[in-house]
């Protein structure tokens, strides 16, 4: 199994190729498979993240251009009167609740993955 295994093709042509791995399969094919796993995983290099950081970049962006819109938005309507009562286009108290979920949001893609903790 010198070469790097790309895929499960590869993993059964490498496996039926050995005849005394056919052999150990027939003896114990739950360890053999679970063997061929772990050195499958350990071999196989890390998925590409190009498209995912893309993805990232996209979402933050939004979010990013959410958070100054809604401030504009939201702070010219607090600061709007609307005459006859004196009633402003925007409550200050929904200008709050989105700047802060947007920063919430902006914030927790800073925090530390507990996915990533291993257990020890």
């Amino acid at each position: 199994m010198a070469e790097q295994l790309r895929s499960a093709t590869a993993l059964v042509n490498s496996v039926l190729s050995n005849p005394a791995t056919i052999e150990e399969l027939k003896v114990d094919p739950e360890g053999i498979l679970r063997k061929f796993e772990a050195q499958v995983t350990q071999q196989l290099p890390p998925p590409s993240s190009k498209i995912i950081d893309a993805i990232w970049l996209i979402i933050v962006i939004a979010f990013a251009f959410s958070l100054i819109y809604s401030v504009w938005v939201l702070g010219a309507g607090v600061s709007t009167e609307l005459k006859k009562d004196v009633v402003y286009a925007t409550k200050s108290d929904t200008m709050l609740t989105i700047v802060t979920t947007v920063v919430g949001f902006l914030a927790g893609l800073l925090a530390p993955s507990p996915v990533g903790k291993k257990n020890a």
